[in-house]
């Protein structure tokens, strides 16, 4: 109000126009608040979409979600296993798809107690340790979906060969590379680049469901390194010595986050040694060394 009575002072009362332009200025106010901001999460939310959790947000930001519903992990059939939104019964392996983008984990089995069983390969990628398989000038392409290179392309090369500028760097056709303003994306160059980077990335894949389902079904909490990392480390349980700090402030909402067998409100704090969690977006909590 006090905005509105300001700009009031500059428009002359006996104007026609000039109640017009307030009038305006109001319904651009208020047509704003009703679409809300687009302001990005604080901490990291990659686990979720990679659990295929539902968001939920405010009227005020459509950007980064109060709390996710991850009812599908928990709700799930009996004896069954999850992974990216699809169920496994026990003995069936994950659908390529979901698995060939992390050279761990390949070797995947559901387990009777709805757990994955991952055997981990003894190498990973050829390129990684026989460099010489790629041919001089020759450059190794790549595909969504798959850890490794699927082919090397050598000269000589052709001007119709798609090419990528990513700010002052121009990748070729098959190459790899990051999304120049959205985090955790990977992108693959393509002879369909129009100056557009959407149709060429996917989020990453943080596997965390292949390797930690036992401390996802427990109610453990994600940690990160840095607070701007996409994929958890590791992951943290409710441990003897551990303390738990309640919120500097009351809460504003009722969601809560859960941890273990325990119920925590939006701001509370669980400290292990130099490790600090916290319930930021319910129902994990998050995560990080304290400095």
């Amino acid at each position: 109000w006090i905005r509105f009575q300001n700009v009031c002072s500059l428009f002359n009362p006996n104007s026609v126009g000039a109640y017009d332009m307030l009038l305006q200025l109001v319904l651009i106010s208020v047509a704003a608040s009703t679409k809300g901001e687009c302001i990005e999460c604080n901490s990291p939310t990659l686990l979720y979409h990679e659990l295929k959790c539902t968001p939920t947000f405010s009227d005020d930001n459509k950007c980064c979600p109060l709390e996710y519903d991850c009812s599908n992990i928990y709700n799930r059939p009996e004896g069954t296993c999850h992974l990216m939104g699809k169920y496994y019964k026990p003995g069936e392996k994950p659908a390529e798809e979901d698995v060939a983008s992390d050279c761990r984990f390949p070797f995947c089995t559901c387990e009777e107690n709805g757990l994955f069983n991952c055997k981990l390969p003894s190498d990973s990628c050829a390129e990684y340790w026989l460099p010489v398989l790629k041919e001089p000038g020759c450059y190794l392409t790549y595909k969504h979906n798959l850890c490794c290179s699927v082919d090397q392309k050598c000269p000589p090369f052709s001007e119709t060969d798609g090419k990528c500028e990513v700010g002052e760097t121009t990748y070729k056709e098959g190459q790899r590379f990051s999304h120049p303003t959205k985090k955790c994306a990977s992108c693959i160059c393509d002879k369909s680049f129009n100056g557009s980077f959407d149709h060429l990335c996917q989020l990453r894949n943080c596997s965390s469901e292949l390797k930690h389902s036992k401390e996802i079904h427990n109610y453990c909490a994600p940690y990160y390194f840095h607070s701007d990392d996409c994929c958890p480390h590791s992951w943290i349980c409710p441990s003897e010595g551990g303390i738990f700090l309640p919120p500097p402030t009351s809460p504003l909402l009722d969601t809560q986050c859960r941890f273990g067998t325990y119920a925590m409100s939006i701001g509370e704090k669980y400290r292990f040694e130099n490790t600090t969690c916290e319930c930021l977006i319910p129902p994990f909590l998050t995560c990080k060394t304290v400095e």
